[in-house]
């Protein structure tokens, strides 16, 4: 859904209200492999066009099917999107830090509602997401190998370094095995 910039600023209101269900599933998919699928996208809210610049805000509403992240088993993912934009032209995108919107200088004579609606879903994928119940599940193993957690991997590596003798010590070690036995 585009929106060129001389009709949002010759509207005769100051809020342009929207509410658009958007096919973005092909452009999601081709940015983040990972996605799985895309069940619908909704996005509504409005535009305040002023001189210099246009203001975006709304609310991106969705369903996404991504990988577990523990088990690769698909898993169906809610996801519910501020979006707070703010569009200038190159001329005037001074004073940055005012605005509370992330600023978005304008290539061209339009403003492209698929594109900021897709970067916002690629932005706010968790990259942490398990199915029910994988929380308190066993981690995945296999032969020779297993996954382990953070604090199991430290416990691991303090109790190898309690049994590693230091080498040496270690001839020291054989050298009284050897009065033991000569006594």
């Amino acid at each position: 859904m585009k929106w060129t910039i001389r009709q949002l600023k010759d509207h005769p209101d100051d809020i342009i209200n929207f509410e658009e269900s958007l096919d973005i599933k092909e452009q999601l998919m081709e940015r983040n492999p990972s996605i799985l699928d895309v069940e619908s996208v909704i996005v509504n809210g409005y535009f305040v066009p002023s001189n210099e610049d246009i203001i975006l805000h709304g609310q991106i509403d969705t369903r996404l099917t991504v990988p577990s992240s523990r088990s690769l088993e698909p898993v169906s993912l809610h996801l519910n999107i501020p979006i707070s934009e703010r569009y200038v032209y190159e001329e005037y995108d001074g004073n940055v830090g005012e605005y509370e919107e992330t600023t978005i200088v304008l290539q061209y004579d339009y403003i492209d509602l698929d594109v900021a609606v897709t970067d916002n879903i690629a932005i706010n994928i968790p990259t942490r997401v398990l199915k029910p119940g994988e929380e308190d599940g066993d981690l995945p193993s296999g032969n020779d190998w297993t996954v382990v957690t953070e604090e199991e991997y430290e416990q691991n590596l303090a109790e190898e370094k309690a049994e590693t003798v230091d080498p040496r010590f270690a001839a020291l070690k054989t050298l009284l095995d050897n009065e033991d036995e000569e006594q």
